[in-house]
């Protein structure tokens, strides 16, 4: 987004507190997503969380893509941020259920001092 700020701020005109707003407010809008991943998978499981996620996600882009005003772009933009956080929280989820599924035998070996500097004498 640090990138594309130099031409939206051009084609939209928009000031520089907008600019600040636009930007530093994905954590938050992502932040919501997040927090509302959890529920929502336990709710309708983790295959309908992700398309939910991804949808979410894409039609924050489409939004931003078409926005032909700030407020425009401010609502893709946190719609985006949602989907982002819902991605962000069911990938780890997912990655540790797939692992357990996969490789459910696999133990982790304990690290001793000798594995890692030699013989100690």
């Amino acid at each position: 987004m640090s990138g594309a700020i130099l031409f939206i701020k051009d084609d939209l005109k928009i000031a520089l507190v907008q600019q600040q707003i636009l930007i530093g407010s994905l954590n938050i809008f992502s932040l919501f997503g997040a927090l509302a991943s959890g529920k929502t998978m336990d709710m309708v499981g983790m295959r309908y969380t992700i398309i939910l996620a991804t949808t979410t996600f894409l039609i924050g882009a489409l939004l931003m893509g078409l926005a032909p005003s700030n407020s425009f772009l401010l609502a893709g933009w946190a719609i985006a941020g949602i989907g982002a956080g819902y991605s962000l929280m069911i990938v780890h989820v997912y990655t540790v259920k797939f692992k357990l599924v996969l490789l459910p035998r696999v133990r982790v070996g304990y690290v001793r001092p000798e594995d890692q500097t030699g013989p100690i004498t």
